[in-house]
């Protein structure tokens, strides 16, 4: 068995220095907490993220939504911001480009996405959402806000200071991503 007195010995064989040694130790026990730490944030936010996705689309929205789902409301949400073209939004959502153009089909028969051809190249086609999808789009938001909102209502002033905070933290490091 290897004595403590041995162990330093083999440490020191490679001629640094104590304060050395130790920066090296603290560097790899802090590598360490921080490769714990990291795993315990992909599991909150693996566990976290689609429970709140499901629960806040789940909800009622008094007939809003009609025949539209999630991925539609993704879609929306993404086209709310800029015009696009299906295989761009196939990349964002992860999803084929078939499986995008079915679902894009149905938003354009819904005639809340419509199709515009390119100015520069007649053959690439933008998708760019409908006044109604607008409309449709901020009244779902309205409605999840206000639900939320009451949600969040029972929650004691201590429980909304950290998760405001947390929400917040979240936001700075994810744009940093």
């Amino acid at each position: 068995m290897t004595s403590f007195y041995d162990l330093s010995i083999i440490i020191n064989r490679d001629n640094r220095s104590d304060s050395e040694h130790n920066l090296l130790l603290t560097t790899d026990i802090r590598r360490q907490m921080n490769d714990v730490k990291i795993d315990r944030i992909l599991e909150n936010l693996l566990y976290i993220l689609p429970v709140l996705h499901k629960k806040i689309l789940r909800m009622d929205l008094g007939g809003v939504a009609g025949n539209l789902n999630r991925p539609h409301f993704a879609i929306m949400g993404i086209l709310h911001e800029n015009s696009t073209r299906v295989t761009e939004l196939a990349k964002i959502l992860a999803v084929t480009k078939p499986q995008m153009t079915f679902l894009v089909d149905q938003l354009v028969k819904m005639e809340v996405v419509e199709r515009h051809p390119d100015a520069s190249d007649r053959r690439v086609i933008n998708l760019v959402l409908s006044e109604k999808g607008r409309v449709l789009l901020e009244e779902m938001k309205r409605r999840v806000k206000e639900y939320v909102r009451l949600r969040l209502a029972g929650l004691t002033d201590d429980e909304l200071t950290a998760m405001s905070s947390a929400l917040e933290t979240l936001r700075i490091v994810v744009a940093e991503l």
